[in-house]
């Protein structure tokens, strides 16, 4: 069928076309300087519009004569053309009903293969099973024909089981890092499967606590100058500044409060429980 179809040719001549296009090209290169613009002027501008005129005639009447000899000249191959567009408009379409029934077949196939490779992988993961799935592992060439025996046999088990096994490695590498933020770092990982990102990741968060504890104990070292220099007030006679009682409520978390009562006592103040008259701090 092949031959039958393999287009030939049992008669070619190409067309020959004789005219005295090129006279007249030759005849108006001579007549154009009979033509230029500097030639008219106010005393001729008749002569120039008629002129105008008539080059505009002669080289409408010269395109329109060549386009009808064009489509006279192409109307052999334009139906030519025609017949060979329908013909493999025609083979197209029944390629593609064709082309159907093929991906039908190979995606059932490759949905097969799937499975045997699901079955494996769920046979391989054990503990991981909670933390990966087959996507995390999988490659589109598990599900080649190529990638299986005659006998329906994955023959790229032992690079699945590579996998999980590399991810066993650095997830216990990880945990080795005894980082407080294992967590965190298990997460992320679990996302790339890049272990030097986790490692960048474990040093930036353990410079971001050093840096934090830097600027807490700094802060505390200022409360703690502020306290001492309240402290060291000189003390006036009671006339210049005078004892004075206040009955106040006061509400905040224990360690605030624990540190308002090292503040009374450092300053000496007594403060008495109303209720009781107990003294708290004295």
């Amino acid at each position: 069928m092949n031959n039958e179809l393999t287009l030939s040719v049992q008669k070619l001549e190409l067309g020959t076309l004789t005219t005295n296009a090129i006279a007249i090209r030759d005849k108006v290169k001579e007549k154009l300087n009979d033509y230029k613009a500097e030639n008219y002027n106010e005393d001729n501008i008749d002569k120039a519009k008629e002129d105008k005129a008539s080059l505009n005639n002669t080289s409408k009447k010269l395109n329109d004569e060549r386009i009808r000899l064009e489509k006279e000249f192409m109307q052999p191959f334009n139906e030519f053309k025609d017949v060979v567009s329908e013909t493999t408009t025609m083979i197209k379409d029944a390629s593609s009903k064709i082309d159907v029934i093929v991906k039908e077949v190979e995606d059932k196939a490759k949905s097969q293969r799937r499975t045997i490779v699901s079955d494996l992988f769920n046979t391989l993961v054990a503990e991981l099973k909670d933390l990966i799935v087959l996507d995390n592992v999988f490659d589109d060439k598990y599900l080649n024909k190529g990638s299986f025996n005659d006998t329906g046999e994955f023959k790229l088990a032992k690079e699945l089981e590579d996998k999980l096994n590399k991810i066993r490695t650095e997830l216990e590498a990880i945990k080795n890092l005894k980082s407080e933020h294992e967590l965190a770092l298990i997460n992320q990982y679990l996302k790339t499967f890049n272990l030097s990102e986790i490692i960048i990741e474990n040093n930036r968060l353990n410079e971001l606590k050093a840096n934090t504890q830097k600027v807490e104990v700094a802060q505390e070292e200022i409360k703690e100058q502020k306290i001492e220099e309240m402290t060291n007030i000189p003390v006036e006679s009671e006339e210049i500044d005078p004892i004075k009682t206040y009955e106040l409520q006061i509400t905040g978390k224990l360690s605030q409060q624990k540190k308002l009562k090292e503040f009374l006592q450092l300053n000496n103040m007594k403060t008495i429980n109303i209720s009781t008259g107990q003294v708290i701090v004295e």
